[in-house]
């Protein structure tokens, strides 16, 4: 159970050596127990000057594992400085144990009664002995047990002398709540094997219920409803008339496209839109203050703190959820392209969605946000939440709570943003009503507080619910706290401080099992089912079943719940992880059963490890679920190398799915912090693939370089495919001469280490960099070598393990494709049609050499003027759908389509060329795509009868990067293709 520092109470006046010695030794000694000793703090300057003493103490009683009370007679004088710390440890239900200081103290006060006594009168050596024996032993569950029957008792002995009916009733409560767990906690002295099984057994049956598929939220709504909402909203809500007000017109607004509702923490955001969102969807009662709901097709709910988490890919596949039909998988492979642009897909989805409001809620934004740019972190989501401002009109309207405003996004289009700030808490009566509404019963003495009481709670918390809900725990948690003696305990607190104050209070006074749940809970980002909880703490034998003790904590405003999980909210959360001792990499030790965040955090990592689906029914990123959050827990428990490994099993899946950027930002993540320099630079290798895959081919270089770097880490294999993936993406950056340099050098690695498929790879694609070049003798050379070393391993298996690195994958169809694009060059069109074929057919799963191996197929049958089986080849490429050559893919489809006299389907093509060659310029210039773009535009010319100056503008900054002959050849040669329906000479310029 919890560890920590042993709080030391003494009397300066006839206790201060002793003390000093016990502390002294307690720290030196072995076994070690860390103290809080006023003498000690000031030494190690922990209190420094201005800082307020009694704050201190009491952050020392809170955070304490216990407390020795050294009894002098000073000490044990009703009036001591001592007596106040007393009390106090008995309300954080700490356990106290009374040292006999002078021979003149017999026994201890009359509320320590009971508790053993260390006696100091003899041996300071033997008593010390003792003392360490007895801690010890406190910590054991037969220690722990001793100190329920303890606060028992002190309840009982509160009950004979509590003189008003609501104060025996809240001791009552209390004493049936020790009673249970008492009975638990003997269970766990007399039978822990039997406890542990029943953990197990829970821990179990909670990885059965998250691999089973979740079912979708159930209500009774009258729109569609898309994930269950973040926030539930409590019968005593009060107030927020006119946010409520202004909310529900800004959702009625067609100008406004995105309102931000932002306010600190503890504000209460997320329940002031839920509530409105609730009635709006029928499932809960209208504002009196909002006459005409509006009306809408489907709430979507995404929360940074929830269960679906705010990210692109969850966006766009909840609103692709509403599109009728085939639309939605249409939409989904539309996703998975690498190459459309996150403007492109979402303009996409918008046109797609059926007509009426659809309402977003991004929940706790501020997550997402870089707290000191003021930026979105997430390139793909602010893109795609720009796409969303700027498109043309549309269903979609998102309502945006968070802490901080993101500056980046609130610049782009702001006449179409509104803002409601919640600044302030609930003014009067509401906040006063708010917390006689909670005190249901009327215990905690809420309901019959006078309103003068009442005003200033109101006053000190500024109304803010959160701070109003901690109060309402505290007086759940401790039977003798009152709001009198709340207010005078925080009377020198200013009011920005006084939530986190009362929070800390709260979270002090629970018993140590419900701390520990909490503390548990606070290390996921998320929520988790009760059994998540058991499995972090099952080496720790807790008495009572996780999902008892969140039920309660519920009650007591202290945890909150999501369909069956449950989460803390963010402000609570930081203040238990801060309570949790960050620990060392042993503790991540499942023997070693430490109570800190890394060994939570590895445990929690340990249950969605064996939370994970069947690899096999594996068919949406909501099948990755479990292992994304155990690469989340790896990470921020310092596991990289583990996280890696959990990575790289869903990468072929992630990409496959279209999630590039998901994968390349995680990859990122883990850059420079994984230890084995094997696995460094096979985390380096999809960082340079992926990056070469969207177009950002100067990031790839760098990582390719880094890669090379490793030598000591260094295999063949990853050495030939540095090499080549830098040769591919100098020539994509025009640079052949660079190109060649590195083809030449992983062609003589992949020779001298046997490595015979990417020689053969190697080979052919120094072929194409030939062919480029110009030199078509060479190029044809090359490749038809290329073909020969790799017929010879026909039939071997050379397919990689993973989607995120094949390469090299049968050479055969990969040499036959480069040979097909070399034999255009000299109008073998005959050679090229067979070679292509033969490509297509020795490898149909490839995407790569579909899209290639058709296109040149296209371009063959478009010269022999097979109109027919061009149009054949070129759709075909264009459904594989590979990112760095469906620019020319489409160029071609374009083509083809004019030349059979449909110039509307010709522009279309044309236009998604000129898109698809934007999104890989973005990153970096690239002749390739240019003359792309600029052919693309040509053929827009010509479609809609204007000049095509901008295409010539693309071909001459094309140009400034490349002028090699073969290049300049085969852009030439799409131009002559494009003549006979250039009869007016509109493309005389771009010719040029």
């Amino acid at each position: 159970m919890p560890t920590g520092h042993q709080f030391i109470s003494y009397s300066g006046f006839d206790g201060l050596e002793l003390a000093s010695r016990i502390a002294a030794e307690l720290e030196s000694g072995a076994p070690a127990f860390p103290v809080w000793f006023d003498k000690l703090e000031k030494r190690r300057h922990r209190l420094r000057p201005g800082e307020q003493w009694p704050e201190e103490i009491d952050q020392g009683l809170q955070s304490c594992a216990g407390v020795l009370f050294l009894m002098t007679p000073d000490s044990v004088d009703p009036l001591s400085v001592c007596a106040p710390e007393v009390l106090r440890a008995r309300r954080y239900k700490k356990p106290i144990i009374p040292l006999q200081g002078d021979a003149k103290i017999e026994k201890p006060p009359f509320i320590l009664e009971g508790r053993e006594v260390v006696s100091f009168r003899g041996a300071f050596e033997q008593a010390m002995s003792r003392l360490r024996e007895h801690l010890a032993w406190v910590a054991s569950p037969a220690g722990v047990l001793r100190q329920l029957e303890h606060q028992l008792a002190d309840a009982n002995r509160d009950l004979r002398r509590a003189d008003d009916p609501l104060s025996q009733q809240r001791y009552r409560d209390e004493i049936d709540l020790l009673r249970e767990q008492i009975l638990a906690q003997r269970e766990v002295v007399e039978a822990p094997d039997q406890v542990a099984g029943r953990v197990r057994e829970r821990v179990v049956r909670g990885i059965e219920q998250e691999r089973a598929p979740r079912p979708a939220p159930r209500t009774a709504a009258r729109c569609r409803i898309v994930n269950a909402s973040p926030g539930t909203v409590p019968r005593y809500f009060q107030d927020r008339h006119a946010e409520t007000q202004r909310l529900a017109r800004l959702i009625e607004d067609p100008a406004i496209r995105v309102c931000f509702v932002v306010g600190r923490g503890g504000v209460g955001k997320t329940t002031f839109v839920c509530r409105l969102l609730d009635a709006v969807a029928g499932v809960g009662a209208a504002p009196d203050d909002v006459e005409d709901l509006p009306d809408v097709q489907a709430i979507v709910s995404l929360s940074a703190a929830g269960t679906r988490r705010i990210s692109l890919p969850n966006l766009f596949a909840d609103l692709s959820s509403l599109a009728a039909g085939s639309r939605a998988t249409e939409l989904a492979a539309l996703y998975a392209s690498p190459q459309a642009t996150t403007r492109t897909k979402m303009l996409e989805l918008l046109a797609a969605l059926p007509p009426g409001p659809v309402l977003v809620l991004l929940d706790n934004f501020e997550d997402v946000v870089d707290g000191e740019r003021l930026s979105v972190r997430d390139t793909d989501l602010l893109d795609g939440l720009r796409a969303v401002l700027a498109a043309p009109a549309h269903a979609v309207k998102l309502i945006v709570t968070t802490r901080v405003a993101p500056r980046d996004l609130q610049l782009e289009q702001p006449g179409r943003q509104a803002r409601i700030d919640l600044d302030d808490g609930l003014p009067s009566p509401y906040a006063e009503n708010l917390l006689r509404e909670k005190d249901a019963d009327g215990k905690l003495g809420l309901a019959s507080a006078p309103d003068a009481l009442l005003s200033e709670v109101r006053r000190r918390t500024r109304g803010y619910p959160r701070a109003l809900e901690a109060l309402f725990a505290i007086l759940s948690a401790d039977r003798d706290a009152s709001l009198a003696s709340i207010l005078s305990s925080t009377a020198n607190l200013l009011p920005d401080e006084i939530m986190n104050v009362l929070i800390g209070e709260a979270f002090s006074l629970l018993d140590a099992g419900a701390q520990s749940v909490i503390q548990a809970l606070a290390v996921f980002d998320r929520p988790v089912a009760p059994e998540a909880i058991d499995a972090v703490l099952a080496p720790h034998l807790p008495r009572e079943a996780a999902g008892s003790v969140l039920r309660r904590l519920v009650n007591m405003e202290l945890a909150r719940k999501e369909s069956g999980r449950y989460y803390l909210h963010p402000v609570d959360r930081a203040y238990a992880i801060g309570r949790l001792p960050r620990g060392t990499a042993a503790d991540r030790d499942p023997t070693a059963a430490a109570f800190t965040q890394l060994a939570f955090l590895s445990r929690g990592a340990a249950y969605f490890q064996q939370a994970r689906k069947d690899p096999a029914s594996w068919d949406s990123l909501d099948d990755l679920a479990a292992p994304l959050v155990e690469i989340e827990l790896r990470m921020a428990g310092d596991e990289h190398d583990a996280a890696y490994r959990v990575l790289c099993s869903i990468d072929p899946y992630l990409v496959q799915w279209g999630h590039y950027r998901m994968s390349l930002d995680l990859h990122r993540r883990l850059e420079g912090k994984i230890a084995d320099p094997v696995l460094r630079v096979r985390n380096l290798e999809p960082l340079a693939w992926m990056e070469s895959r969207l177009g950002q081919y100067r990031q790839a270089i760098v990582h390719c370089r880094q890669i090379l770097d490793e030598k000591d880490a260094l295999d063949s294999t990853s050495a030939v495919r540095a090499l080549y993936r830098l040769g591919w993406c100098y020539c994509e950056l025009g640079d052949i001469s660079e190109a060649i340099t590195y083809g030449r050098a992983a062609l003589d690695a992949a020779m001298g280490n046997g490595l015979r498929a990417a020689a053969a790879s190697s080979m052919s694609l120094l072929g194409w960099y030939y062919g480029k070049l110009g030199a078509t003798e060479r190029a044809i050379d090359f490749c038809e070598r290329a073909v020969v070393l790799a017929r010879a391993l026909d039939g071997v298996n050379t397919k990689a393990k993973t989607l995120a690195l094949e390469w090299p994958r049968t050479p055969l169809a990969t040499s036959l494709c480069n040979l097909a694009g070399v034999l255009l060059d000299v109008e073998r069109w005959k050679d090229a049609i067979s070679a292509a074929k033969e490509s297509l057919e020795s490898d149909k799963e490839r995407s790569d050499v579909r899209n290639w191996s058709n296109g040149f197929l296209a371009r063959a049958y478009l010269a022999t003027g097979d109109l027919v089986r061009a149009r054949e080849a070129a759709e075909a490429a264009r459904a594989a759908d590979e990112p760095e050559n469906l620019p020319n893919v489409l160029v071609l489809l374009g083509i083809v389509r004019l030349r059979q006299g449909e110039k509307q389907e010709a522009a279309d093509a044309f236009r998604a060329a000129v898109d698809k060659a934007d999104a890989l310029i973005q990153f970096a210039p690239n002749h390739n795509c240019l003359d792309a773009k600029g052919l693309g535009l040509a053929g827009l010319s010509l479609c809609d009868g204007t000049g095509s100056a901008a295409a010539a503008e693309c071909h001459r900054a094309a140009r400034e990067l490349n002028s090699d002959q073969g290049v300049v050849r085969r852009v030439r040669w799409l131009y002559r293709a494009l003549a006979p329906c250039d009869p007016a000479g509109l493309l005389d310029a771009a010719r040029a």
